[in-house]
C-alpha cells in the first residue's frame, strides 16, 4: 500500500485516523488493567529461606545486592553483612536469582540455607543497548553505538538531559548557544555532514521519532541514552538518520516489590563565564581623551591636538560624570584633575543591575512494579529554574506512565503517555518587539553612564512626581527643569527596568501516547504493532510597554503554534538458535505524519499598563502571517543478523524511504548497512593468554539520508504576496527544482573493543569515515530568471577521525574503588566538491580541499615601534604601487587595511575533543568529577574587538579592554596594540577583520562535581526506607580559555564569538536527596 501516492497535496483522513487510534488505545489499556490484577494474585506460601552473599574474589559480604524468588514479586536486599532472608515462598518456587552491580547475575535451587558467591562481571560488552527497533547486546552488535545509563546522568541534576553528555560519548559534541533557562543545545554526532540542510541527529523516544523540545523531557525518567554513529546502528532510520541518532529509553517497572522513589534537590545559580576585563573610569576617560588627541593629530591639528581633546572630550562622551567643567577634568597633557570627583559613583554597576543570584528547584516521585506478568511505571515532576538575569525562568510540570502486560504466552501488549507543561520567562532576545538584548548593553556600556537619571550638576538623583527614582534611557528628554543629555551610546534603552517592565514568555504543552502489541507465533516469529501520536501547542507573547522617556507607545507581538505527529509501524521478526548458530531477521513498514501550524501579529500603541492584550492595543504594528507545514514519510525495513558461537557476527540492513519533501519522480532512496564482528578472545590462540578478557573486532559500511533540506515544500516554486500600487499581486522567491533530492552519508567504521585483566582495563579506538554527497547548497542564477539562486545537490564533504575511550580501575575494593575514564576525538573536515566557484561566507571562505569552517581574513602582522601603525601583509599590486608601505628587518608590509592580503587563516573546529571522569568510592562515600575539553581551534572574537577599537561602529564610546593599557604611545614602543583613534585611520588600525582578532579555542572545563553519601540498610531499613542517599552537586564549575570573557563550547563549529549578545551559560550548585521505600 503506498501511503505515499498522495502526498502531499491531500493527507489520509485524519479523523478517522484519531479515531482508529482511540479504539486501539482504549482496547490496550483495558488489556493492561485486566493484566494488572496479576499483581493481587495470591499464591500457596509455605517456604523459608536464609542466606549470605559474598564477593568469590575475596569472601567479603556484598551490601545491597539483590535477592529474587524468580517468577514472583518476591525478593529482598542484603544488609550490612551480606545476609538476607525470605519468607512465606511458594511450594511451586524452584529458582533464585542473586543480582548486584559489577557482578554476574546467579540462579541457584531454593534450599533452607545458601551460600551465594558473585563473581566480578568483567563482561563490560554484554549489556544490552537499545538500538534502532529493538535491542542488542553490546558484544553481537557491529555498529557504533554508545550506552549512557541512568546512574551517569542522574550524576549532573540538569534541566535538559543534552546537558549530561557533554565529553561523555565520543564523537558527540555538545553546543551550548544560550544559559537562557530551559534553552535547547545543540548536538553534532561524528562532525558536520551537511553546508545547506540539517546537522541535528534524530530524536527518538521509547523506540518513536520524537519531534519536540528535549527540554520538555523529565532526565529523572530517562532510563538511558543511546548515541546511534554509523550507518550500521542507524541505517533501518533511513531518509532522516544521516547525522545520527539518539535513542531515548524512559524507565519502567522491575520485578520485586512496589517500590516508590523520591527525588528531591534544590540549587542555586550564577553566571559560570567571567566577563572581558575592562577599564576603569579614570583610565576610561584618559583613552578617550588620547583618541580625540590622535584624531586632530591625524587632521593636521598637531600643536593644539591636546587642548582641543580637553575642551571637545564630554561634547564626545555627552556626559560629564565629574564635579567639574568640561574642559576641567583633563588637561592639554591628557593628565585627570586631581579634584575631579565622580558624581554617581554607586549607580553604574550596569551588570549588577540586571542580574541576581538564581535558584533551582527539582521534584520528582516514581511508583513502580513488577509481576511475573505486569510490570507498571508511573511518575510526576517538577522543576523550577530562576536564571542569574533578572525576568529568566524557566518551569515545568511533567507526568508519565507506562504499563505493560503478558496477557497470553504469546499476546503482550502496553501504554506509554508523557504529558508536560513548561513555561519560559525572559527578555535576552534583540529585536523583538522593543526589548533590549542586555548581554550586549553591558558587556559594552561606558563606566560614566549612569543606570538613573542624575542633575549633572551635582550627580543627584531625580526623582518623579511620586517619589520615585527615574531610570536614564539617554533620549536627551527634561526632568524638573533640568535636562539630561543625549546618550551616543544605544540610547533609548535601559535593560535595568526593560528586563523587569517588559514581558517575554514563551508557553509550550506536550503529550505524547504510545501503544504496542507483541504476538508470538509459529514458536520463533513476532509481530509488534506500534502506534504512537504526539501534540505540541506553543505561545510566544513579547511585549514592551511604555516608556515615555524613550518616545516607545508600547507594542505586543504574539505567535502561536500546534504541531502532530502520528507515526505507525509493523514490525515482523524471527529468531532462532541451533546448535552454535543463531539467526534473527525483522521486516517492516513505517509510516511518519506531521502538520505543523504557525500564526502571528504584532500590535502597537498600548492603552492601559499591565494588559498584555490585543484588545489594548490600538494599531497594527506588522502584517498577520499566518502557514500550515505538513510533511510526511513512508519506510519498508528489513534487519538480518547472524552469529556463529557467539564469535563471528554479521549484519545487514535495508530501508527504502519516500519523503513527501521532494518531487515524485525523486522521492524515494534506498538506504542499507553491512556489518560484520569478531570475538577474537574466543578463538584458541588467545586461550593461554590470561590477561585478555575480551577482545573484538567490528567493522561496518553503509548509506544512510538526510532529507532535511530547508523548507518542508522545496522542490516547488514559492511566491510572495506584494503589492503593486493599488493592486495585489505575486513575487516568485524560488524556481521549480524537481531534481531536488536527498543527501547522503556514506560511511564506514572499523574498531576494537577490548577488556583487560579481569576488568581492571577496558576501552576502544575506532576508526571513522563519513563522505557526505549531494549537498545543498544554493547556486547563483542569472538576473533574467527573476530569483537569485536555486538550490541544489552538487557538494561532497568528508568527516574522518578517531574516536579513543579507556577506563581504568585503579582500585576496586570492598571498603575503596577508585576509577578513571577519558575520551578523544581527532576530527578532519573537508569539502571536495563544490559547485560554485570558492566564496566568502563572514569570516570563512568555501572552497574546495578546505574546512567547512575555514577563516579567510587579512593578515595582521603586529605594529610599527616608529608609528604604532598596524602592519598587514601586502598584497601583489600593493607590493609595486602603495605608498603604505613599510620595510621591518627585512620583511615588506602595509599600513593600509584596504592593501592588506586576504589568506586562509586556521579552522574554527577544534581537531580535538573529550572528556575525563573519575569516581572515587570509600565505603559509603562517592566522589565524582568530570571535565571537557577541547583542542586545536580559533575563534573570531568580536567582543574583543569592539573593546579594543574605541570609537568605531554603533557603539561609539563603549567600554575598553584593559590590554588596549599596552597600546603603542611614542615611537619606540614596542607592543601588539597599535595607537588609538577614532579618526579617519581607525579601521586601518583596530577595526577591520583580520588575523589579530583569532585566539585559540582551546579550554577545560570542570563540568561536575558530585559528592554523595549512601546509608546503610540497617539503619534505614526500620523506617522502611529501602535506599537513602544525599549529594551535593556542582555543574559547570569553571573553565580555564586562553581569553577571560570567551565561552569556545557557544560555537564550537564556527567558532565565531558574537558581540556578548547572548545568555552565557550557568553555574549550579545543588544539594538533593534520592529516597526509595
Amino acid at each position: 500500500m503506498n501511503y505515499l501516492k498522495s502526498m502531499p497535496a491531500q493527507r489520509n483522513n485524519c479523523s478517522c485516523r484519531m479515531k482508529m487510534f482511540v479504539v486501539y488505545f482504549i482496547l490496550m489499556s483495558t488489556l493492561a488493567v485486566f493484566a494488572q490484577n496479576n499483581l493481587g494474585e495470591k499464591r500457596q506460601q509455605t517456604n523459608t529461606v536464609t542466606g549470605v552473599v559474598l564477593n568469590e574474589e575475596d569472601q567479603e559480604p556484598i551490601i545491597g545486592a539483590t535477592v529474587l524468588v524468580k517468577g514472583t514479586p518476591i525478593g529482598v536486599i542484603t544488609d550490612w553483612n551480606g545476609k538476607f532472608s525470605l519468607t512465606n515462598i511458594p511450594s511451586s518456587a524452584k529458582m533464585l536469582e542473586i543480582s548486584y552491580i559489577g557482578m554476574k547475575t546467579q540462579e541457584i535451587p531454593v534450599a533452607d540455607v545458601v551460600k551465594v558467591l558473585l563473581k566480578s562481571n568483567v563482561q563490560e560488552l554484554d549489556e544490552v543497548m537499545v538500538v534502532a527497533y529493538g535491542t542488542s547486546k553490546k558484544s553481537t552488535f557491529t555498529g557504533s553505538a554508545a550506552l549512557v545509563k541512568a546512574d551517569k546522568l542522574n550524576e549532573r541534576p540538569v534541566t535538559n538531559v543534552t546537558s549530561a553528555l557533554v565529553g561523555v560519548v565520543p564523537g558527540v559534541q555538545v553546543s551550548t548557544a544560550n544559559g537562557q533557562p530551559g534553552s535547547e543545545s545543540s548536538i553534532y554526532v561524528r562532525g558536520i555532514g551537511s553546508y545547506g540542510a540539517s546537522n541535528t541527529p534524530l530524536i527518538v523516544l521509547n523506540g518513536m521519532p520524537y519531534d519536540n523540545a528535549i527540554s520538555s523531557i523529565n532526565p529523572n525518567d530517562i532510563e538511558s541514552l543511546t548515541v546511534l554513529k554509523d550507518a550500521a546502528s542507524s541505517a533501518l532510520y533511513g531518509s532522516r538518520a544521516a547525522n545520527g541518532v539518539i535513542m531515548i529509553t524512559t524507565k519502567k517497572g522491575s520485578q520485586g516489590k512496589m517500590s516508590v522513589n523520591v527525588k528531591l534537590n534544590q540549587g542555586i545559580i550564577d553566571k559560570q563565564t567571567s566577563d572581558y576585563q575592562k577599564v576603569g573610569l579614570n583610565d576610561y576617560v584618559s583613552l578617550y581623551w588620547e583618541n580625540l588627541r590622535n584624531r586632530y593629530i591625524r587632521d593636521g591639528k598637531e600643536d593644539t591636538a591636546g587642548q582641543l581633546a580637553s575642551s571637545g572630550l564630554f561634547d564626545e562622551l555627552s556626559y560629564n560624570p565629574f564635579n567639574v567643567p568640561n574642559n576641567q577634568v583633563v588637561d592639554a597633557t591628557g593628565k585627570m584633575n586631581a579634584n575631579a570627583q565622580f558624581l554617581w559613583p554607586e549607580d553604574v554597576d550596569w551588570v549588577n543591575a540586571i542580574q541576581q543570584l538564581g535558584n533551582r528547584t527539582d521534584a520528582s516521585v516514581s511508583i513502580s512494579g513488577a509481576t511475573e506478568k505486569t510490570d507498571f511505571y508511573a511518575s510526576a515532576g517538577y522543576t523550577n529554574e530562576e536564571g542569574y538575569v533578572i525576568g529568566s525562568q524557566f518551569g515545568r510540570y511533567t507526568i508519565s506512565g507506562n504499563i505493560n502486560s503478558k496477557i497470553k504466552k504469546w499476546l503482550k501488549t502496553g501504554v506509554n503517555i508523557s504529558a508536560n507543561m513548561s513555561n519560559s520567562d525572559g527578555n535576552q532576545n534583540e529585536g523583538q518587539g522593543n526589548n533590549i538584548n542586555p548581554f550586549r548593553f553591558t558587556r559594552y556600556v561606558g563606566p560614566i553612564y549612569p543606570i538613573h537619571v542624575h542633575n549633572p550638576e551635582n550627580g543627584e538623583y531625580l526623582r518623579d512626581e511620586l517619589g520615585n527614582l527615574i531610570y536614564d534611557f539617554g533620549t536627551g528628554y527634561s526632568v524638573g527643569g533640568v535636562t539630561v543629555p543625549i546618550r551616543d551610546y544605544i540610547a533609548g534603552n535601559n535593560p535595568a527596568i526593560e528586563l523587569q517592565k517588559n514581558q517575554n514568555s514563551n508557553k509550550r504543552n506536550t503529550i505524547i501516547a504510545k501503544v504496542y502489541t507483541e504476538m508470538s507465533f509459529l514458536k520463533d516469529f513476532t509481530l509488534a504493532l506500534n502506534g504512537s501520536v504526539g501534540a505540541n501547542s506553543y505561545l510566544a507573547s513579547s511585549a514592551a510597554i511604555v516608556y515615555p522617556e524613550k518616545g516607545n507607545t508600547g507594542t505586543l507581538t504574539k505567535t502561536n503554534s500546534f504541531t502532530t505527529t502520528w507515526t505507525f509501524n509493523e514490525l515482523l521478526s524471527y529468531a532462532k538458535d541451533f546448535n552454535l548458530h543463531h539467526i534473527d531477521f525483522m521486516v517492516g513498514h513505517e509510516s511518519y505524519d506531521y502538520e505543523y501550524n504557525y500564526l502571528t501579529t504584532s500590535m502597537k500603541d498600548q492603552k492601559f499598563d499591565n494588559n498584555f492584550e490585543f484588545p489594548n492595543y490600538s494599531n497594527l504594528n506588522s502584517t498577520p502571517l499566518s502557514y500550515t507545514n505538513r510533511y510526511t514519510t513512508e519506510g519498508y525495513l528489513s534487519r538480518f543478523n547472524y552469529d556463529y558461537d557467539s564469535r563471528y557476527f554479521f549484519s545487514g540492513s535495508f530501508r527504502r524511504d519516500g519523503s513527501s519533501r521532494f518531487y515524485k519522480d525523486s522521492r524515494w532512496g534506498n538506504f542499507w548497512s553491512i556489518g560484520g564482528g569478531w570475538r577474537i578472545d574466543k578463538e584458541s590462540f588467545l586461550s593461554d593468554v590470561s590477561f585478555v578478557d575480551i577482545l573484538k573486532l567490528r567493522a561496518s559500511y553503509g548509506e544512510v539520508g538526510n532529507d532535511n533540506v530547508g523548507s518542508y515544500y522545496p522542490w516547488r516554486a514559492t511566491y510572495e504576496v506584494a503589492q503593486n500600487a493599488s493592486e495585489a499581486g505575486y513575487i516568485q522567491n524560488t524556481l521549480e527544482n524537481k531534481r531536488l533530492q536527498w543527501e547522503v552519508s556514506h560511511n564506514s567504521d572499523i574498531a576494537l573493543e577490548f577488556t583487560l585483566l579481569h576488568g581492571k582495563y577496558s576501552g576502544a579506538i575506532e576508526f571513522f569515515n563519513r563522505q557526505s554527497s549531494n549537498l545543498l547548497f544554493s547556486v547563483p542564477l542569472s538576473p533574467s530568471t527573476g530569483v537569485n539562486s536555486v538550490d541544489m545537490n552538487a557538494g561532497t564533504m568528508y568527516n574522518r577521525g578517531i574516536e579513543a575511550e579507556l577506563t581504568a580501575k585503579i582500585f576496586d575494593k570492598k571498603m575503596l574503588s577508585w576509577s578513571i575514564s577519558g575520551n578523544a576525538t581527532y576530527l578532519k573536515n573537508r569539502i571536495t566538491k563544490l559547485p560554485v566557484d570558492p566564496f566568502v561566507s563572514g569570516v570563512h571562505k568555501i572552497e574546495k580541499d578546505h574546512a567547512r569552517y575555514t577563516y579567510w581574513l587579512r593578515q595582521w602582522r603586529g605594529v610599527d615601534p616608529a608609528t604604532g601603525n598596524s602592519l598587514y601583509v601586502p598584497t601583489e599590486n600593493a607590493l609595486t604601487s602603495s605608498e603604505s608601505l613599510v620595510k621591518i628587518n627585512n620583511n615588506t608590509y602595509t599600513t593600509s587595511i584596504e592593501e592588506a592580503l586576504y589568506d586562509y587563516s586556521g579552522e574554527s573546529t577544534p581537531k580535538v575533543t573529550g572528556g575525563i571522569s573519575t569516581n572515587l568510592s570509600y565505603q559509603r562515600f562517592t566522589l565524582s568529577l568530570a571535565f571537557y575539553y577541547q583542542l586545536g581551534g580559533k575563534m573570531y572574537d568580536v567582543a574583543y574587538n569592539t573593546l579594543m577599537s574605541p570609537g568605531t561602529g554603533s557603539l561609539s564610546y563603549s567600554a575598553l579592554h584593559v590590554d588596549i593599557l599596552n597600546r603603542w604611545q611614542k615611537s619606540g614602543d614596542i607592543t601588539n596594540v597599535p595607537r588609538i583613534s577614532n579618526g579617519s585611520d581607525s579601521n586601518d588600525l583596530q577595526a577591520g577583520t583580520s588575523t589579530r582578532w583569532l585566539i585559540s579555542s582551546n579550554m577545560l572545563e570542570l563540568s561536575n562535581i558530585n559528592l554523595g553519601y549512601d546509608f546503610a540498610k540497617h539503619w534505614i531499613n526500620p523506617l522502611e526506607i529501602s535506599g537513602l542517599r544525599l549529594y551535593i552537586s556542582a555543574d559547570n564549575v569553571f573553565q580555564i580559555t586562553k581569553r577571560k570573557g570567551i565561552y569556545p563550547r557557544r560555537n564550537i563549529f564556527s567558532g565565531y564569538s558574537s558581540n556578548g549578545d547572548v545568555y552565557l551559560p550557568s553555574r549550579v550548585f545543588t544539594a538533593g536527596l534520592n529516597m526509595t521505600f
